[in-house]
């Protein structure tokens, strides 16, 4: 029987917006791939995001404390990178809320005056 690599997971922990955000992440010294992570505010849930597709870390959705997934226009959200969804959860303003507020474009520059 052949032996199996032995992958570490840790527990990472940082302060975004007020919120707690908590991630689990396999294999911290090599490919650190990001499995899930929660979003709390004073204490209470606001949700949690996961990665849909873990080999290429892409992919992500969000699931609010209610249990139903993020949506903007009534259109669950597809998000692309960890960063984007962990904003959706920490801007989420009021309990119960599904929409959030969109994640600032990564290309867009601001007009200078």
């Amino acid at each position: 029987m052949a032996q199996r690599d032995v992958v570490d997971y840790v527990v990472r922990r940082f302060t975004d917006n007020g919120c707690q955000v908590t991630s689990v992440v396999a294999d911290p010294a090599d490919a650190q791939q990001v499995l899930y992570g929660t979003v709390t505010r004073d204490g209470k849930l606001v949700g949690s995001y996961y990665c849909a597709d873990g080999a290429r870390q892409f992919t992500w959705r969000v699931v609010t404390a209610d249990g139903h997934h993020l949506c903007t226009d009534g259109v669950p959200l597809d998000i692309d990178f960890e960063g984007h969804a962990v904003y959706a959860l920490t801007t989420l303003v009021e309990e119960g809320r599904r929409e959030a507020a969109r994640p600032p474009d990564d290309n867009a520059t601001s007009p200078r005056q």
